[in-house]
């Protein structure tokens, strides 16, 4: 059984290192996706401020669909971005998952490895006091022949 639980346990040792591989790697996708975000909303907040300073300086009718066109464009590009985001936290929330269900599984098999030893120790030590025991009672009728 010992055994077959030591190779089960490399077993998932090795799934919780890939586990934990890819719980970083959705960690770090999430961290662009929104870097990216913050970085197109500064940029859409920047370019809406430049359309109203220049609206109020007047704009002609070929001005204002071209700045009112790129604001569409960037906005769709926002809300594309928004569900990248969303799909980002998803994935990591499923990686997050599957994780800790590989490592709470490595986890009840160290235990039962651990017991495993533990009632091996005991074992042990119970046999070595008996032998000592006898010992004792042999040395002890020895004397009294």
């Amino acid at each position: 059984m010992s055994r077959a639980l030591r190779l089960l346990l490399e077993q998932l040792e090795t799934q919780e290192r890939k586990a934990a591989a890819e719980l970083n790697a959705a960690r770090l996708q999430l961290q662009q996706f929104e870097q990216q975000q913050q970085t197109l909303s500064q940029y859409q907040r920047h370019y809406a401020q430049e359309f109203n300073n220049r609206g109020q300086q007047g704009l002609s009718a070929h001005q204002f669909g071209h700045f009112q066109g790129f604001i569409d464009k960037l906005e769709q590009t926002r809300q594309q971005q928004q569900q990248g985001l969303q799909q980002a936290r998803q994935r990591l929330e499923q990686n997050r998952s599957a994780w800790m269900a590989v490592r709470t599984r490595k986890q009840a098999i160290d235990k039962l490895l651990e017991r495993e030893a533990e009632r091996q120790r005991l074992d042990s030590s119970r046999q070595e006091q008996k032998m000592l025991d006898n010992l004792a009672i042999y040395r002890f009728h020895k004397k009294s022949i």
